[in-house]
């Protein structure tokens, strides 16, 4: 049985999207993690033997199990992300992101008109402000002007006299 894995997953069939059922997957996680087992059990006996040669090739083995053991991990978390999905009704998940979208949108369009109605409000009181500091200036350069004829007037009162 392990072989027929080994040939599917050397044919990189889990890659290229051949469906195992979850059955399999699971069998040959397990099988991969007891061969994982049994390589770390012959490094141990490798190390206590000195025997560096069959170490190495013991790592290199190691190494390819825990990459295999990887993807079959991340295939099998595909698998459960397709299972939620499908058995999840997707109309529920549509309405829940419509719901949000609503209420992101009239959040959105409150906080507009606010923004508005407030720069509305700023330039009406910038406007009359404007307006009264217009007047303001009018009414002092006609002071400024009638004390200036006043000015003009006296002194030409004293150069008279």
């Amino acid at each position: 049985m392990l072989k027929r894995f080994k040939q599917r997953f050397q044919a990189s069939s889990l890659g290229d999207g051949v469906d195992l059922s979850m059955k399999e997957i699971k069998e040959l996680h397990m099988d991969l993690t007891q061969q994982l087992h049994i390589v770390e059990e012959a490094i141990l006996r490798a190390i206590d033997r000195n025997s560096y040669t069959l170490l190495s090739d013991l790592v290199l083995e190691r190494k390819r199990i825990s990459i295999a053991i990887d993807t079959v991990e991340t295939a099998l978390d595909q698998t459960h992300r397709r299972r939620f999905f499908s058995s999840t009704a997707i109309t529920t998940l549509s309405t829940k992101l419509d719901d949000s979208l609503s209420s992101i949108n009239n959040t959105s369009k409150n906080i507009t008109g606010n923004v508005i109605d407030r720069a509305a409000k700023g330039l009406a009181y910038s406007s009359q402000l404007s307006e009264k500091m217009q007047y303001a200036l009018q009414q002092s350069s006609t002071r400024l002007s009638q004390l200036s004829e006043q000015v003009i007037h006296q002194t030409k009162e004293r150069k008279n006299k």
